[in-house]
């Protein structure tokens, strides 16, 4: 940068006149920043105008960077394994007459019915006039999700029961 251009730049950050600026960087020998502390050492800087002075370039408006996509995905995943993990504890219990058939996690269950819904719905309500029963166990599951099953079970029996043809007795 050439004196004429540092002058015209000191000139415009420190709102002074040409002379003014031209005296205080042959003061400070050309350099800008002295140039500036000793303007206002001097009394001689417009503070009318509300303005940051610095060496540094100034940096253009940030886009979205790519890390901030990474971060979310980031964040995403990790929410998705906790909530995996979560669901791999509790556990489905199906059971047939007071003894377990099988058990399965819940993950296994959500899988199946995001797949497979119309195989598996059908299947378990099926399975309620065969009289099996099922229970959810694991950490954070309320009693009332098992009495809503037992509810359930109970139905499907008195309709099973209440279906039967009465036997007629001769």
């Amino acid at each position: 940068m050439d004196h004429f251009e540092m002058v015209e730049k000191l000139r415009q950050k420190a709102n002074v006149s040409y002379e003014e600026a031209k005296a205080a960087l042959e003061h400070s020998e050309w350099d800008l920043l002295d140039a500036l502390v000793y303007l206002e050492s001097q009394g001689k800087i417009n503070t009318q105008q509300a303005e940051s002075y610095t060496t540094r370039k100034e940096a253009a408006p940030e886009a979205p960077r790519e890390t901030d996509v990474k971060g979310m995905l980031s964040r995403f995943f990790s929410f998705l394994a906790e909530l995996i993990n979560k669901a791999n504890k509790i556990t489905i219990q199906v059971s047939r007459q007071g003894k377990e058939v099988f058990a399965l996690p819940l993950s296994v269950l959500i899988l199946l019915l995001i797949f497979m819904f119309w195989g598996v719905v059908p299947l378990a309500v099926i399975g309620l006039f065969f009289g099996f029963r099922y229970r959810i166990q694991g950490a954070g599951v309320a009693e009332s999700v098992n009495l809503a099953m037992d509810k359930a079970a109970d139905a499907a029996e008195s309709i099973k029961t209440g279906a039967k043809a009465p036997e007629n007795k001769a």
